[in-house]
């Protein structure tokens, strides 16, 4: 007999799976430990990651180190929340989840936060992780950058990231942010060549999504598919279950190159 299935409810069920486990070591410690509770959002979501991720993957967290021509020169980047990286490249050192790497070697990187309030908090930590991702990028153009928070007090923050997205960027590829996930269900992907069902110009632009429940793990299966081989059309319909895509979810959207932030007709 055929199983029946939900794809939909599939992925909600991911998004609540990272609300449980958020909420019962909060249970636990209060809202004293701020640093301890930040750190235990970091690993959850390393934990998720590594269930989706090809086994080839290292989800850790880490440094990228990186060739220095003299002493005086950073050699080392800030640690990084979530670091993936292939098995079949070396590391410097490892040890549990720690990793130490050179930039050739990360595939991907992503910044979590608990909560972040405003657009300069969101300025801040989207610039930081920008600069991260161009240093690697210099030597591993496909590293893949994305920015996950748990939690918002802004309403409707997504036009306000966009611009943020935009400003930081200064017109460089090496420089765009992957996604950006926001709660359960703002979600912003950055489309290389422009989406091609969207009416827009084919280059390169950020689009932002109200995907109920949803956009958490649209997050997790864009880092899933970016570090896959291939997907073809069947796999990619059980990663991305919104049916009629989620371009009918689409909010507004900015270009790399320049302009305003611009909603949707």
């Amino acid at each position: 007999m055929p199983i029946n299935q939900d794809l939909l409810a599939y992925h909600r069920s991911i998004g609540d799976e990272l609300k449980i486990s958020e909420k019962r070591i909060r249970h636990l410690i209060g809202s004293s430990h701020w640093l301890t509770d930040g750190e235990h959002k970091e690993s959850i979501l390393r934990k998720v990651i590594a269930e989706f991720c090809p086994e080839i993957y290292r989800i850790g967290t880490g440094f990228v180190c990186y060739p220095a021509a003299s002493a005086e020169e950073e050699k080392s980047s800030t640690q990084l929340d979530i670091l993936v990286t292939s098995k079949s490249n070396p590391t410097l050192y490892k040890s549990g989840e720690l990793h130490f790497v050179t930039p050739e070697c990360a595939n991907a990187v992503v910044e979590v936060k608990s909560r972040l309030n405003s657009q300069n908090e969101f300025r801040s930590v989207l610039r930081k992780l920008s600069e991260e991702a161009q240093k690697i990028r210099g030597y591993n153009p496909d590293c893949w950058a994305g920015l996950f928070v748990y939690n918002t007090g802004m309403s409707n923050p997504d036009q306000a990231i966009l611009r943020v997205l935009q400003e930081i960027s200064n017109e460089d590829p090496l420089c765009a942010i992957n996604c950006v996930c926001v709660g359960k269900s703002t979600f912003i992907r950055y489309w290389e060549s422009g989406q091609p069902n969207s009416g827009l110009e084919n280059t390169p632009t950020w689009h932002s999504y109200e995907l109920a429940d949803l956009a958490q793990a649209y997050f997790i299966s864009n880092i899933v598919s970016h570090l896959s081989e291939s997907f073809s059309e069947h796999t990619s319909n059980a990663w991305f279950p919104i049916e009629g895509t989620k371009e009918l979810h689409r909010l507004n959207y900015v270009y790399l190159s320049g302009g305003n932030v611009e909603r949707f007709e």
